[in-house]
């Protein structure tokens, strides 16, 4: 299965995300979405589930959890835009819901800054920034591939040419 991974958007996609989102099969937005219209312009790619960042207020931060949980072939996620602990409250509230023998991704957004990192023994994905650009960051959007007997993948995109 293949994921894109996206976070701060800032009501602005960057159109490069359409051509490295090509044939994915679901699309996990981590958070300062911005406005609908980017769930909307996702979702002519594939499925979307999203959270809402600090950013995102009414009606996205009543739509959309501040922190989410799921298992993709036995792959146990977890997804909140800032990410500080895995012992934090909202994840561990989102952990609850969700029956995995472990957590092993946690995908945030919030700095701008496409990292992958171990840490607390799971890996951290943020995928940066597909807005505008800010700071001195280059754009990017991440890519997770996950193979049927759980075996993951995670990769950087940058956007730009």
């Amino acid at each position: 299965m293949k994921i894109g991974v996206i976070a701060d958007t800032h009501g602005y996609l960057h159109p490069n995300v359409f051509r490295a989102f090509e044939g994915m099969e679901l699309i996990l937005h981590a958070g300062d979405i911005g406005t609908e219209d980017i769930i909307t312009s996702l979702e002519s790619i594939a499925p979307v589930r999203a959270i809402h960042g600090n950013i995102d207020i009414f009606p996205l931060s009543t739509r959309y959890p501040e922190a989410l949980a799921l298992e993709i072939h036995g792959v146990g996620i977890c997804m909140i835009h800032l990410f500080i602990s895995v012992r934090t409250s909202p994840v561990q509230n989102a952990l609850r819901n969700l029956h995995i023998g472990k957590l092993e991704l946690v995908i945030c957004g919030h700095t701008h800054e496409a990292k992958l990192e171990r840490k607390e023994e799971v890996l951290i994905f943020n995928p940066g920034s597909a807005g505008r650009r800010r700071f001195s960051l280059r754009q990017a959007v991440g890519i997770i591939t996950i193979s049927d007997d759980g075996r993951f993948v995670p990769e950087i995109i940058y956007l730009e040419k």
